[in-house]
């Protein structure tokens, strides 16, 4: 008896899955990419938040000290502590201010306050603006992803009274 001869059956479908994996791996490496520029671009607004935190209280503490100290420009030292956490030309504004206290000193005398205020305009940023690029060329997305500036301040005491 003579064996039957086995039958081949063509792969269904075969050429229409060829390159199939490659545009998967396209489209999985683009959204990658996306993720990473967006871990990069908001721990990058981050960091600057926080910098811009720690230089307003470097500001603060120096207007105590100058005002504790006698000189009589409390603002121009402020700023002068605030702004050396960062480079010349960069685009971090400092604003220092003098108003009363919203609460009242010691023995109900009218406290003196300063305030100081840091500013940065993220548009400056190289990284920041390439990842408000990418997030406005992905539809459905809105433009306010990313502030445009950034702002901390700190308030201090600087006098109650007369020192």
């Amino acid at each position: 008896m003579h064996p039957l001869p086995t039958l081949r059956v063509p792969h269904a479908g075969r050429g229409s899955q060829r390159g199939i994996a490659a545009l998967e791996f396209s489209l999985t490496l683009v959204m990658l990419l996306m993720f990473i520029c967006g871990v990069l671009g908001f721990g990058a607004l981050f960091w600057m938040q926080q910098q811009l935190a720690s230089a307003a209280t470097d500001g603060a503490r120096a207007a105590v000290f100058a005002r504790f100290n006698g000189q009589a420009d409390v603002p121009s030292a402020a700023c002068a502590a605030a702004m050396s956490a960062f480079s010349s030309g960069s685009a971090v504004g400092c604003e220092v201010s003098s108003a009363p206290c919203g609460w009242a000193g010691a023995e109900g005398s009218q406290a003196d306050c300063a305030t100081v205020a840091m500013t940065y305009d993220t548009q400056s940023w190289p990284l920041l603006t390439t990842l408000q690029g990418l997030i406005t060329s992905v539809p459905g997305m809105g433009t306010n992803w990313i502030p445009s500036r950034l702002r901390s301040q700190a308030i201090v005491q600087i006098s109650q009274g007369t020192p």
